[in-house]
């Protein structure tokens, strides 16, 4: 049996949609369309051109047909009554092909185009509006054939069968069942409104139809979507407001489903919420139990908040009822607003009808927000009564999330104590209660204990609530480890908030007060002349390298070299072995500060005197200290000078070459060294340092950084013509050569043996005219005679 019909179309699109998500992607023509579309067309072909020589004689009309590529004039009036008569069948041909290609499978596709080439013909042959009436009356012939076998079928069937088919395809008539009409788009008549007052009409009709349409295709609509229908609908409310009776109730319903949306996609859902209430509410439309609810909501938040509580409390005979699907939610919402408005008693009420019902007891935390924030001990007594009774409530079902609610509750109104209570029931599983202990167990009395709070409140990004741990630890005689107040000294840091800028200073120098202090008490001779003035508070625990690469680090970002002066003179009090982090980020700031000679007077007294060991980021810094790369011009007196200074550099890199191990160098750095050499003109020393990179630090130049080298530019431009020209001359010369160097064998070229290559080409082009004293002289000036000399 063939499986279309104007109503098994409808059950199978029904299918398609439990099955997948976007179920209609283009909706086709319906009957009714046609039907107006095929009127349309007689009663242009029975119009008959008026009289001139009746109406008026004095005047002549010249008619003209238009395709897309040009517009010709029509001979006559018969002339133009053909072409008004006749039907173009592309649109509709392209239409039906759209809802068989958005069929679901193959086989549902093949059948369609069988069904069509057996009822309709060739769509290209549709030519006139008599040709479209014949296809149309095919096609009404077979789907009323279909519908015949499918009732026939369905009469036959057993009744327990036909019960579970009528559950399955609600919309397929099996037996006496009516045709169900195709959801028809919402839209407002334009019949009643003026000219003007249409713009906007037609203007909000087109984008509720493309929104209707987006939410047939799509599980949910788009943020773009849904501020469209705002923006227009708020446009046209003042025409609408003329004659709200004539916005029919489909649109105001689907007026409703899109501004309701979620506020992940409809930030402003509640006051576009309230607007649409008001405006209903002008129109005597009468909203639904759940609309009602959300409208409470609604006024309440856009501020009129007696109004609101008016309404809710008028409500509670019908939405409020026991039997009501809405009783949850009402009385939910009782809970927030009366707390909202600091009516906790109302809002107890209100609880306590809820868990009447066995509702979920998180509902409590409205309350317990509530209390805490009223700061008086009674009510932060009330706030814990209310955390214990939701946690009994709960049992095993409560959640990590709903511990860091309360807790977070707790610290936002200063209540530290029980904050800790709450977290301890969390780590213990309600197991240790503190509010009946005297003193703090040594479980908790720890640092390991505040180590794992504060990791967990760092984590979730609540600063005030861990320093509020912190000192309320302290005050119980427990001090937080080093590693986790710097961490809580990084978070303030990455915040990048002034206050918390300054709240990390104050911490990470409180820290290396107490070091220095702790350094100085080492030696008798100053324990008296340089005791702290800060004598009546207990220090705070020592600061560690971390501290101060934090703090070193900030200060190079935000360019405080002064600050950082003064940091390295602490660092250097609290005599702690600096790490290479700490000496890069000196190294910075002073090149931030424009001082060369002083970052490389450090890096001189930290890894020759000291002996730290430097990484390749302390090189990265070296390598700006010199002219070339600071200055835009040099002299050309101090040439000599700068290329001593470029060369002696590199005898340091080669020196610590172990440094860039097992990974070699990194190519930017290698791309600075070779640049260095180039805009110097040292050509021996570029071929030097280019045999040094690819024999000791494993790097050769890959083919960008080999066409800015032959270039000479650290810039490959492609801004205009002469640029262009410039850069494909000098790729398609690079090409040539690198075939000959292969003699022509192109397979050569590729993988490692074009790196090789290019290696090559690059040293060739550079290679200077020197003899061999001079270049092993280089050599040696570079540190690298001995790693390129000849092998012994």
């Amino acid at each position: 049996m063939a499986s279309y019909s104007s109503q098994a179309a409808s059950s199978g699109t029904k299918l398609r949609a439990r099955s997948r998500n976007s179920a209609f992607i283009t909706r086709g023509p319906s009957k009714s369309e046609l039907g107006q579309y095929l009127q349309g067309l007689k009663d242009l072909q029975q119009q008959k051109p008026p009289n001139s020589d009746e109406e008026n004689g004095s005047f002549s009309v010249r008619f003209f047909e238009q395709d897309e590529h040009k517009r010709s004039e029509l001979p006559d009036d018969d002339a133009f009554g053909d072409s008004v008569g006749k039907l173009d069948g592309s649109e509709l041909k392209e239409a039906l092909r759209d809802i068989q290609a958005n069929l679901g499978s193959k086989e549902e596709q093949d059948s369609f185009h069988a069904v069509l080439r057996e009822v309709g013909g060739d769509m290209s042959h549709v030519r006139s509006a008599k040709d479209l009436e014949k296809m149309m009356e095919r096609m009404d012939i077979y789907t009323k054939t279909i519908d015949a076998e499918i009732e026939s079928a369905g009469s036959n069937l057993p009744q327990d069968v036909l019960d579970e088919l009528r559950r399955d395809l609600p919309d397929l008539p099996l037996t006496d069942d009516g045709f169900k009409p195709r959801t028809t788009i919402p839209q407002i008549p334009e019949k009643p409104w003026t000219l003007n007052q249409r713009k906007k009409i037609n203007r909000l009709n087109l984008v509720l139809s493309r929104a209707f349409r987006e939410s047939h295709r799509q599980p949910r609509l788009t943020k773009n979507t849904v501020s469209t229908v705002y923006k227009t609908y708020h446009a046209a409310r003042i025409t609408l407001a003329r004659a709200w009776n004539n916005v029919p109730i489909d649109v105001w319903d689907f007026l409703w489903a899109v501004l309701s949306s979620v506020e992940s996609i409809n930030i402003h859902r509640l006051a576009h919420i309230a607007m649409l209430s008001r405006d209903m509410s002008e129109a005597r439309v009468t909203l639904n139990p759940s609309q009602q609810l959300l409208t409470i909501e609604a006024v309440f938040v856009d501020g009129w908040e007696l109004k609101a509580i008016e309404n809710w409390k008028r409500c509670v005979s019908t939405l409020g009822d026991e039997k009501a699907e809405t009783f949850q939610d009402y009385w939910e919402l009782g809970v927030r607003i009366f707390c909202r408005v600091g009516d906790v008693n109302q809002a107890e009420r209100a609880v306590d009808k809820l868990f009447g019902k066995g509702m979920d007891p998180r509902i409590l935390m409205p309350l317990i927000r509530t209390f805490s924030e009223q700061a008086t001990p009674e009510s932060q007594e009330r706030a814990w009564d209310a955390y214990r009774r939701m946690r009994d409530l709960l049992g095993k079902d409560i959640k990590l999330s709903d511990y860091d609610q309360v807790i977070s509750y707790f610290l936002t109104t200063n209540q530290t104590e029980n904050a800790l209570y709450a977290f301890v029931d969390m780590m213990s599983d309600g197991e240790i209660d503190l509010k009946k202990q005297k003193y703090m167990p040594s479980v908790v009395a720890n640092k390991f204990f505040l180590g794992k709070w504060l990791k967990r409140l760092i984590g979730a990004g609540d600063l005030d609530g861990a320093f509020n741990v912190v000192e309320f630890m302290r005050n119980k005689g427990v001090d937080a480890s080093p590693i986790h107040l710097n961490g809580l000294i990084g978070a303030w840091q990455r915040s990048g908030g002034a206050s918390y800028l300054e709240r990390s200073d104050k911490l990470a120098w409180d820290m290396i007060e107490s070091r220095i202090q702790f350094v100085r008490s080492r030696n008798p001779d100053h324990v008296a002349s340089q005791a702290s003035p800060q004598s009546a508070d207990s220090p705070w625990p020592r600061a560690t390298l971390e501290t101060f690469s934090l703090m070193a680090e900030n200060y190079r970002i935000r360019d405080l070299h002064a600050r950082m002066e003064a940091l390295w003179g602490a660092f250097r009090d609290a005599e702690i072995s600096p790490d290479a982090f700490m000496m890069n980020q000196l190294l910075e700031s002073y090149l931030q500060a424009g001082q060369p000679k002083e970052a490389l007077s450090l890096y001189q007294s930290l890894v020759t005197e000291r002996g730290i060991s430097p990484d390749p980021y302390t090189y990265s810094a070296l390598w700006k200290t010199l002219g070339i790369n600071r200055l835009h011009i040099i002299s050309p007196e101090s040439i000599s000078s700068e290329i001593d200074n470029t060369r002696k550099l590199f005898f340091e890199t080669v020196k610590f070459k172990s440094a860039f191990e097992p990974e070699g160098m990194d190519g930017q750095l290698a791309r600075k060294i070779l640049h260095t050499f180039r805009r110097l003109k040292d050509m021996t020393g570029f071929v030097v340092a280019l045999t040094s990179l690819k024999e000791i630090f494993g790097f050769t130049p890959p083919e960008t950084l080999a066409m800015e080298l032959v270039l000479g530019t650290t810039k490959l431009l492609w801004d205009n013509p002469s640029q262009r020209k410039r850069l494909i001359l000098a790729k398609r010369t690079m090409d040539q050569e690198l075939l000959a160097w292969v003699q022509g064998d192109v397979d050569k070229l590729d993988g490692l043996e074009r790196r090789d290559a290019l290696y090559e080409y690059v040293q060739n082009k550079y290679w200077p005219g020197v003899g061999d004293d001079e270049m092993r002289e280089v050599m040696r000036q570079m540190g690298v005679d001995k790693l390129l000399g000849p092998k012994e």
